[in-house]
């Protein structure tokens, strides 16, 4: 794509017309000269960069517009026909950016999304992840994830690489008891310590074993 470098010409009104409105027209015809079919990356990227500078042109015009319309009649905007067809041709051209780069966005992502397919996959098989902890490609799934050349930005591949060891740490570790299960570990540990007090060669009264059971109730509370 021809790079297109548009420098504004400056706005200005003179007796309440504005001046420069057919270079601003100029402009906006040479917006429309734009190829209609995205194909590389560098493409892309500079078709987004004129539907920023599109937008602030419109913006301007508008802002210019509608400051000098405080100060005139309704016939202002007639008076003002060029600067008007540039603003809506700009907006009009603008639109039909967007359109094109969605639809080029959209099919590179699904020219890419093998590559990143494959590599998540090899991180859940290297991991041995399980159903409930395998990571998605979709997660991934955004064009800052891909150079032009369509391959997984770098840190896009640590991250990845970082989420599925997580993963894996989440995978292995035990489970942690439940305040029932907490419970009966208590128990058992406080009955273990009551079992140690008592000599089979002795013998012992109801009393004593009474005492021993308010240790262990004072023991669990």
């Amino acid at each position: 794509m021809t790079e297109i470098k548009t420098v504004l010409p400056a706005l200005t009104f003179e007796n309440g017309i504005m001046t420069n409105y057919s270079d601003l027209l100029s402009v906006a015809e040479e917006y429309k000269s734009l190829p209609d079919v995205i194909v590389t990356a560098q493409q892309g990227s500079r078709t987004n960069a004129v539907k920023s500078d599109l937008k602030k042109n419109a913006d301007l015009i508008k802002k210019s517009l509608k400051e000098e319309d405080k100060l005139r009649s309704a016939a202002f905007y007639e008076e003002n026909h060029g600067a008007v067809a540039a603003l809506d041709t700009l907006i009009s051209v603008r639109e039909d950016l967007v359109e094109r780069t969605n639809t080029w966005e959209r099919e590179r992502l699904e020219a890419n999304m093998p590559v990143l397919e494959e590599f998540v996959s090899e991180q859940n098989d290297l991991h041995d992840l399980d159903a409930q902890h395998k990571l998605k490609a979709d997660n991934w799934r955004k064009l800052g994830t891909f150079t032009a050349t369509g391959k997984i930005v770098n840190k896009i591949q640590n991250e990845i690489v970082m989420r599925a060891r997580l993963a894996e740490v989440e995978q292995n570790e035990k489970p942690k008891p439940t305040e029932f299960e907490i419970y009966q570990i208590n128990v058992k540990r406080a009955f273990s310590k009551l079992f140690e007090e008592f000599s089979a060669d002795e013998l012992y009264t109801g009393r004593d074993f009474q005492n021993s059971l308010t240790k262990i109730s004072e023991f669990l509370k």
